[in-house]
């Protein structure tokens, strides 16, 4: 007689829109766990321009309160042996609680996947923050937190004996190519906007091309608002960097690996990161990096000779790094090949740890 499967349910946003928080969601439920089957409750509205992080309305939180009663159907009709909720630490936070609250109610071991900062962000405020780790502590079976650097923040609010590790992952079999097949774009992904650091890269392209450097741009993603992306537009349009950039939007899937295994160069500007899924995707690509000097971006690039680092920023800086790169066709291939050879973020790890800790609040 074979044992009866588990079921988890994971909760949680799902792409689009683009944000590290979904594309982890979407690659835990691509698992194959031992034991478990996977059931879904999606709480983005699957709109590519969603903020997941900080921006909540009145209309999202009237949708949130909407989705307390299907999230209750989904519990009931599912009967899940456990539940993975993804929570981030933006002011959507105020809506994820009261979700908690509301799943804490079927006694369901309940695994909360903490996509967050550890600064920076709505709730880490300290005092926040407690209040954050009283309902986490009260209704959580385990807190998933993203490296050592967030376990030792966060060790000072949670239950330690809660808190386990997971790293952002990839499958790498996703971005499997040869390095010498490899063109010569560079690829930006995230949402075009100041944090990401992409008004940045904008204005070091254009120094760039004062300098008469030609280079191309392949760029993943969309602006926060049709406004702000229509200014983006107008912007390259005003200092003809049409021929330096092409905007793909939001692609997924086949298309968006295509674009990582094609590109040789990531260009990450970001202001602020948690620990970023973009960095892994990269490396899984064989790609070189060029990122601002971030600790959390460190804290993927560690000691490894595949990347350069510029002052967050400051698009002079990134300009130079970029020039630096063209310059030195030598240094790409040793890049390339140094990503090449890092194998510590495949979905592989994370298989067995998400499954052990399934099995540990289940047993």
């Amino acid at each position: 007689m074979f044992a009866k499967e588990k079921k988890t349910l994971f909760v949680g946003p799902l792409p689009p829109p683009l944000g590290g928080i979904a594309v982890i969601n979407q690659s835990l439920q691509a698992i194959d766990y031992d034991g478990y089957s996977v059931a879904v409750f999606n709480t983005s509205k699957n709109n590519s321009r969603e903020d997941l992080y900080s921006r909540v309305s009145l209309t999202s939180v009237l949708s949130g309160f909407k989705k307390i009663q299907a999230i209750k159907s989904s519990i009931a009709n599912e009967k899940p042996a456990v539940i993975n909720f993804f929570v981030t630490s933006g002011v959507a936070i105020l809506r994820e609680l009261l979700y908690l609250i509301v799943m804490s109610k079927y006694r369901v071991p309940i695994v909360i996947h903490f996509h967050s900062k550890t600064h920076g962000e709505f709730a880490l405020k300290p005092w926040r923050l407690k209040i954050v780790a009283w309902f986490f502590n009260k209704n959580s079976a385990k807190i998933i937190v993203l490296s050592k650097h967030h376990l030792v923040f966060f060790e000072q609010y949670f239950d330690k004996e809660k808190c386990v590790i997971l790293e952002n992952f990839v499958n790498y079999s996703d971005y499997e190519n040869d390095v010498a097949d490899k063109n010569s774009d560079f690829l930006f992904v995230g949402r075009l906007t100041i944090e990401k650091g992409f008004f940045d890269l904008l204005e070091a392209v254009l120094l760039l091309k004062k300098k008469s450097i030609a280079c191309h741009v392949q760029v993943i993603g969309v602006a926060a608002t049709d406004h702000q992306e229509e200014e983006i537009k107008q912007l390259v349009n005003r200092h003809f960097l049409g021929d330096y950039f092409t905007f793909n939007g939001a692609v997924f899937g086949e298309k968006k690996y295509s674009l990582f295994k094609q590109s040789c160069c990531l260009l990450f500007p970001s202001h602020l990161e948690n620990s970023p899924v973009v960095l892994k995707e990269a490396i899984a690509a064989k790609m070189a990096i060029i990122s601002s000097d971030l600790q959390a971006n460190r804290n993927v690039l560690g000691e490894h000779d595949n990347h350069l680092l510029f002052s967050a920023g400051q698009a002079g800086n990134l300009a130079e790094k970029i020039e630096d790169f063209l310059a030195n066709k030598q240094q790409k291939l040793e890049f390339c090949h140094a990503s090449e050879k890092i194998k510590d973020y495949d979905v592989s790890v994370a298989s067995q740890q998400m499954t052990n800790i399934f099995n540990s609040v289940t047993n």
